[in-house]
């Protein structure tokens, strides 16, 4: 009988011990749970390099992939790079006649209304062209584009070439060689050389070797070829 007393107090001892231990036990987890909670914290990113990728923000990546809006000025700038400046391109205006000779000399001039002296014919008559003086076989070119109308020979007027010029007018070249290089229907352009000069107009074979050149307008009313020519025997 005292053996069993003297246990139950012992037994008793070991169950409050062991609530405790079970107590504190349960204490130390819900501390441990607490604290490892708190260091896991959902709202903090999970570092580069942990084996998680962070989705790019989609506004960023389309802001890269569109281009710089240019400002205003440098637009300008752009606009006025592209367009030519014209201060600094020269202006080039083809004269509309040329002389029939590089190297000639104005002889006897036109004379529409007024009479004047011939040295082959000895007398007054009008001259209705201008006479270019050079050296025989010059090369005679036409002063303007046209095409040929006619060519041909008479003891007065010698060897004749007509071109019905673009413009409206006709030119007659007169006092040509035998060789002349074009034919009816040719269409020249203004240099082009028709043929050369000699003395073959008997009208004016005192006055030697020249070409003969008269104009007529539309009407078939002669032109003083000078008026024509003006500007491009100053050049």
């Amino acid at each position: 009988m005292n053996t069993n007393k003297e246990r139950k107090p012992m037994s008793k001892k070991m169950y409050i011990t062991l609530i405790v231990c079970i107590a504190a036990a349960i204490v130390a987890i819900i501390t441990v749970s607490l604290a490892v909670g708190l260091t896991r914290n959902p709202d903090t990113p999970t570092p580069p390099g942990s084996g998680i990728e962070v989705p790019d923000d989609p506004d960023l990546n389309d802001d890269a992939d569109k281009p710089d809006v240019p400002d205003d000025d440098d637009q300008d700038d752009n606009d006025d790079s592209d367009m030519p400046d014209d201060d600094d391109e020269p202006t080039i205006t083809e004269p509309e006649y040329t002389l029939p000779m590089s190297n000639c000399v104005l002889g006897a001039e036109c004379s529409l209304d007024e009479l004047v002296w011939s040295n082959t014919l000895h007398w007054y008559s009008t001259h209705n062209g201008a006479d270019f003086t050079a050296e025989e076989g010059a090369a005679v070119g036409a002063i303007h584009d046209g095409e040929v109308t006619s060519v041909g020979y008479t003891t007065q007027d010698g060897y004749t070439v007509s071109i019905a010029q673009t413009d409206g007018h006709t030119a007659v070249y007169k006092s040509l060689s035998a060789d002349i290089t074009v034919e009816v229907g040719d269409i020249v352009a203004m240099g082009d050389v028709i043929g050369y000069v000699s003395d073959s107009m008997a009208s004016e074979q005192n006055d030697g070797p020249h070409l003969h050149l008269e104009i007529l307008d539309s009407a078939g009313n002669f032109v003083d070829p000078m008026t024509l020519l003006g500007e491009a025997s100053e050049k």
